[in-house]
Formats: structure tokens, C-alpha cells, sequence
């Protein structure tokens, strides 16, 4: 793991000309080991940073005077990207920085409390980081038998990491740093997606105006789009999946909202479905994999004769208990619910009867699971 952090989303941006009169910010420097360094202060909303002011360290010091509109900013200390400092600036800031270049993670800045949050962030970052560094590498050079709860550690800290990063952006009052505290989830913003989207929408609807908010809204929003475009014309991903209410070959009633608590595979099919029946081992053994873990299944039949259905259970092994059909093919109640045009169709849910995947199928199925309830063993 990598302890450094990565803005999740760049793109180009009109940036505002100087006014003919000074009425911006001023930055102080004192960099010691740093004599004939050149300063560059960035703006790092552009797919490549535009620089928009530049000093020369002299006597360990510098200075830059300038206007701009308000907004997080790159300091770079020379061609070394790792040499940077992050500010948040404001009109008329008058920010003082102290720092010693070989030593450039513990700066001290003065002046503005935008840039004192990015500070103490970085600071209690590098803390939960290094925690996390630590746990990492002891999961890479344990023997087998240890690995499992050495996971559950590297979990139980990451988890307590996402929160205090949570808890961050939902307290601090500065709308920018908030977003801009996002991009410290790192690796893990693919776990977060929801609550990314959520937590920029809410920081979007109350700043519209902020250049960095609205590149991250414009990210999320496009994001949906891909997921709403690959959801149409049936149950979207995220979501609810709606009870099945069927009665089982002996006539008994079954419904889908039992199983929650599980992993549920919803499987559409049909004894006269030949991709069906040829999917079906595959089926049946991930069923003896992960039954005893807590996976289950719900077929969901579209026969229309209660004599084929129940052979083809019995031919093909389906050994689990939950088989449902209301014996009206495609017109089958369940079938339009889901919108299924084909057959094999399945959708996979979580434990709390949400939708998580859809149509896997043989390797692709398994290796889900294997993700699914590896995780689950190492909580």
C-alpha cells in the first residue's frame, strides 16, 4: 500500500485573468534546505496543473502576491511532485508557511483555517496510514494459518479509517476541503461509491459555485448515467429486490424476503431451457461450496407443465429447497416483475435482499462468491 493520496477526477477548467488591481492572497515562506528552489503555487482542477504564480526560494524565504478565485491549491517546493504542500485559498488570505524541505510533511501554516484542516488531516491520515502499511505487511509475510485474522485486523483498521474520514468531511465546516478530503479514500473509493455520491450531491446543492465540487458532481452524475443506462428495462442495481411469492412443487408457499440474512441467488429458468440445464451444474456447485456459509438459492421455473419441472430437478441434482413456479411460462407473475426477456437470468443479492450483481454465470459466478464470502470471513 501507498502512502500517498490521489485526486480522483481532473479536467480542464477557464481560469479567471489577474485583476488590474491586488486584491488576493499573499503567501509567506520560510523553507529551510531549500535556497535557489523554485515555488510554484497550481491550480489542480486542469487535467494537467496550470500554474498560475511562481517565486524563487532566496534566504529561505518567498513570497507570492496574486489574485484568485477561492479554492484548494498546490504549492510545489521544486520539480519533486512529493514536495508539495496543499492550501485552500481565499481573497485577501494573508497565509504564512514554515517548513524545513527535507522535512516537508510537518509544515506549519498560519493565516487560513482552510489550509490548517488540510494540515491536520494529512497529519492524522499519515497516522491511520501507517497503521494500515504496518498491517498490510504482516498479512504478506505470515504463513497460512494466520493470514485470516491478520485480515480481520487490516479490515477492523481500514473500517476505522473510512469512518474518521467520514466524520471529517461531515464536520468541517469549509465546503472544499470537505470534497477535497475524499480524495483520501484512495483504494477504497470503489467500496464508498454510495456514500460518494451522496455526501457530493449534499456539498453540491449547498456550494454550486465551487470548481472542485462540481467536477466531483460531474463525475458522480455521470456515473449514475452508466448505471442507469445498464439497469434499463429491468431491477437496477442498489436495490430492493422485490418478494417472490411462489408455491413449491408439494404445493407449499415460498417466498424470496425468507432468505434474507443470506447470499441469494435468484435463478430464472426452465426445464425446456437447454442454457439452462448446461448452466446448472455450475449452479449446483457453488451451492456445495457455499451453502454451509450461508448461501442460498431461489429457482424461479417458467414451465408450464408441473411433470417436466419437477423431472428436471430431480435429473439435474438441484438439491436446494427453494424452487417456486406459478406454471405460466413467460406470463409468469415473477418473470415480468424482473423484466426477464431470456433465460438463464439471475440476480444475486446481499443479506439484506439488495441486488449486487446480475447474469453470472459459471467462473464468473464462483469467483463473486469466493470475493463475497472471503470478505465476510475476514470481518
Amino acid at each position: 500500500m501507498k502512502s500517498r493520496f490521489i485526486l480522483l477526477f481532473t479536467f480542464s477548467i477557464f481560469l479567471f485573468s489577474s485583476c488590474n488591481y491586488f486584491n488576493g492572497y499573499k503567501i509567506d515562506g520560510n523553507i529551510t534546505n531549500a535556497n535557489g528552489i523554485k515555488v510554484y503555487l497550481e491550480d489542480i482542477t486542469d487535467i494537467n496543473a496550470v500554474t498560475i504564480d511562481t517565486a524563487t526560494i532566496t534566504n529561505n524565504t518567498f513570497e507570492l502576491n496574486n489574485y484568485s478565485t477561492n479554492g484548494i491549491y498546490r504549492l510545489r517546493l521544486g520539480e519533486d511532485m512529493s514536495k508539495s504542500i496543499f492550501l485552500y485559498l481565499e481573497k485577501k488570505d494573508n497565509i504564512k508557511i514554515s517548513a524545513d524541505l527535507n522535512d516537508l510533511e510537518n509544515y506549519k501554516v498560519e493565516g487560513s483555517k482552510g489550509s490548517a484542516s488540510i494540515r491536520q488531516l494529512n497529519i492524522d491520515v499519515k497516522k491511520y496510514f501507517s497503521a494500515l502499511d504496518t498491517a498490510a505487511f504482516k498479512i504478506q509475510n505470515a504463513p497460512t494459518t494466520m493470514k485470516d485474522s491478520l485480515i480481520r485486523d487490516f479490515n477492523k483498521t481500514k473500517d476505522s479509517y473510512i469512518q474518521f474520514l467520514k466524520n471529517f468531511i461531515e464536520k468541517e465546516p469549509n465546503n472544499e476541503v470537505a470534497c477535497f478530503a475524499l480524495n483520501y479514500l484512495g483504494d477504497f473509493k470503489a467500496e464508498e461509491i454510495t456514500y460518494i455520491i451522496d455526501i457530493v450531491g449534499k456539498l453540491h446543492a449547498t456550494s454550486p459555485d465551487s470548481k472542485l465540487i462540481g467536477l466531483w458532481y460531474a463525475e458522480t452524475q455521470k456515473y449514475q448515467q452508466q448505471i442507469e443506462a445498464q439497469n434499463k428495462g429491468g431491477i437496477a442495481l442498489n436495490t430492493p429486490a422485490p418478494n417472490i411469492i411462489l408455491e413449491n412443487p408439494n404445493g407449499d408457499t415460498i417466498q424470496l424476503n425468507d432468505l434474507k440474512g443470506n447470499i441469494v441467488l435468484l435463478d430464472f429458468w426452465a426445464s425446456w431451457c437447454g442454457p439452462c440445464r448446461q448452466e446448472n451444474p455450475n449452479v449446483v456447485k457453488v451451492y456445495n461450496q457455499y451453502h454451509a456459509k450461508g448461501f442460498e438459492i431461489f429457482s424461479v421455473s417458467l414451465d408450464q407443465r408441473k411433470d417436466k419441472w419437477v423431472e428436471a430437478i430431480k435429473k439435474d441434482g438441484l438439491i436446494w429447497k427453494n424452487h417456486g413456479s406459478d406454471l405460466q411460462g413467460w406470463s409468469s407473475a415473477p418473470a415480468q416483475t424482473y423484466q426477464v426477456q431470456a433465460i438463464p437470468a439471475t440476480f444475486l443479492l446481499d443479506k439484506k435482499g439488495n441486488v449486487i450483481a446480475k447474469d453470472l454465470r459459471g467462473d464468473e459466478l464462483e469467483a463473486k462468491l469466493k470475493q463475497i464470502f472471503t470478505e465476510e470471513t475476514s470481518k
